[in-house]
């Protein structure tokens, strides 16, 4: 079946923010966030500058645009009033544990670099904030759509405490990865998940 220009056109805007996002994180890698222009992505990427900002507002969000993955998994959470409260958060962690990529993803590599590149530089750690508050909202406003009537502080604490061990996840893989270890990611997120429950009791 031949492809639609509709269909060709999505192709193409799905490629150049693919090489888009490559160029940005081969140039932090390279040189640093600070040292790396739009322009230089943009060249690398081989487009102009113009276009690259009809994909991404800043330098930092080409190489982060976005937990697509957690945000699917929050849309996908279904919980019910009649759920006990750690059957809830069993679930959600569940969710989050999904959006992790495996030994065998192929994205993998890629989330390593990312991961590699938040330990390192403070400006994209700045952007990664301000994305965790956005999950942490969606999260919230997902639980408390299903939760109907339920109490807003535990609603609250669930999603912090999720985004929470979501983002001490991929900073210790981060730095797992900068020391040379290759770490799965999913068992680094049970780690952190198991240690924060020893933790608190």
């Amino acid at each position: 079946m031949d492809d639609t220009p509709s269909d060709l056109r999505a192709r193409r805007r799905l490629d150049t923010h693919a090489e888009i996002h490559q160029a940005a994180l081969e140039l932090f890698e390279e040189q640093g966030v600070r040292e790396t222009t739009v322009q230089q992505i943009a060249d690398r990427a081989g487009v102009s500058s113009r276009t690259f900002f009809r994909y991404f507002t800043s330098k930092e969000q080409a190489a982060l645009p976005g937990q697509r993955r957690l945000l699917r998994a929050i849309d996908a959470i279904d919980v019910s009033p009649d759920d006990p409260i750690a059957s809830v958060l069993q679930k959600v962690e569940a969710a989050t544990e999904s959006a992790m990529a495996g030994e065998n993803d192929p994205e993998l590599d890629e989330h390593r670099r990312v991961a590699r590149l938040l330990t390192r530089e403070p400006d994209l750690q700045a952007l990664a904030a301000a994305q965790e508050q956005a999950l942490t909202a969606r999260l919230r406003a997902r639980l408390a759509e299903q939760l109907q009537g339920g109490d807003p502080a535990t609603v609250l604490l669930i999603a912090e405490i999720v985004v929470a061990v979501w983002r001490a996840s991929w900073e210790r893989w981060g730095e797992l990865a900068l020391e040379g270890r290759a770490a799965d990611p999913v068992e680094v997120y049970r780690q952190c998940r198991a240690e924060l429950r020893r933790i608190v009791g």
